[in-house]
């Protein structure tokens, strides 16, 4: 066994208008604003101003925003009312999500003082139809606790499709191509620039192709063709492809090429799977190294810069006589907090055209 020790080191607003739903009822009797939605009984219901209680209500419990594009927050707000007898005093206001942020610069109202939970909803990075919970905590006796509701669509300024330009397993010499579409919202939209981080292994060509329709809207589409070279060794290899248009709103952004050029020696199973852990947990993974033509070969070193794990490297030949078959294995514990970790394991050889093969390893780790 050949052991190796060490540490891996949005435009404008689309519409936007919050049309009143009528005056705030006056006493019990008045008619129910939250018709059509599906609440438990008794909920956002208006209180008897008998009772020695501080009651919100609601105007509305949804805020619709309608079609928007992900380019700059939204502003809206939802409108009550202390129908109550007693002070009323909201001591949270909470979001589902962070894309939503409320503010409140009064939190107390007098019975019958009206006020408003202003908001705002940021659709940056968002895409097609959402709803958004944000929860309302007050000193109420009998309805302490609401719920409210933003409801949108989410357009993008600019889609690219695939989010992730992912090539099919290629053999050693022969290269390939795949193709990236970027769609713009306006006629002189353009794609100026598309590089990529690996030019040795990698060309890109941008190509106008013309109007299409996305997503119901018409849009105008160009074309990035991403070839991995002839020459590019058997490994797996991970790139960005970082695009320049003439949208102010998207600039420039990457998106992710990966793509696997498969040589003599194979990998099983192709990445190294960490899966979810916590710190000071321990692991052992294991992935095998094989001669698709049973050449004899040697692996003579193991290394990662992964600063998260603390681990042991280890290489043996599934058969020592025949040495075409290697089993890698990694064995240690987590030392190190970092919300997730994507890094590589690099295993050298003596393999001629693949003396260095690279694993792919991914892993997740959880709070304590």
């Amino acid at each position: 066994m050949v052991k190796f020790t060490g540490r891996m080191s949005m435009i404008a607003m689309l519409g936007l208008s919050l049309t009143a739903a009528g005056a705030f009822a006056q006493d019990a009797g008045s008619a129910d604003p939250h018709a059509g939605h599906d609440h438990a009984p008794g909920e956002h219901r208006a209180i008897d101003e008998d009772l020695n209680n501080s009651n919100m209500l609601f105007k509305s419990d949804t805020v619709s925003l309608g079609e928007v594009l992900d380019t700059d927050p939204v502003p809206l707000a939802f409108e009550f009312k202390n129908t109550g007898s007693e002070e009323l005093e909201v001591r949270l206001v909470k979001p589902s999500c962070g894309c939503t942020a409320a503010d409140m610069k009064k939190t107390r109202f007098a019975p019958g003082e009206s006020g408003t939970i202003d908001m705002t909803f940021d659709p940056h990075g968002r895409n097609g139809a959402l709803r958004r919970n944000v929860t309302v905590y007050t000193n109420s006796k009998t309805n302490p606790v609401q719920t409210l509701y933003i409801d949108c669509i989410v357009k993008p300024v600019v889609i690219t499709k695939p989010q992730v330009l992912a090539f099919e397993p290629v053999d050693k010499g022969q290269g390939a191509e795949q193709t990236l579409s970027v769609f713009g919202r306006f006629p002189e939209f353009e794609v100026s620039r598309a590089t990529v981080q690996d030019p040795g292994n990698f060309d890109v060509e941008v190509v106008k192709v013309g109007e299409e329709e996305v997503q119901g809207d018409t849009m105008y589409r160009w074309d990035l063709k991403v070839k991995i070279k002839e020459g590019a060794k058997p490994d797996n290899y991970r790139t960005e492809l970082s695009i320049r248009t003439n949208d102010e709103h998207r600039l420039i952004f990457s998106r992710a090429v990966v793509a696997r050029v498969i040589g003599d020696l194979e990998l099983r199973p192709v990445r190294l799977t960490m899966g979810r852990l916590r710190v000071g947990d321990e692991f052992e993974r294991e992935v095998t190294l094989k001669s698709r033509s049973g050449k004899a070969f040697n692996v003579t070193n193991l290394n990662s810069n992964n600063i998260v794990l603390d681990a042991e490297y280890s290489a043996e030949p599934v058969d020592p006589e025949k040495k075409d078959e290697w089993v890698i294995r990694v064995k240690g514990k987590v030392s190190n907090a970092a919300p997730r970790f994507n890094s590589q394991l690099f295993v050298a050889t003596d393999m001629e055209d693949e003396d260095l093969v690279t694993v792919q390893m991914y892993g997740q780790l959880l709070d304590k």
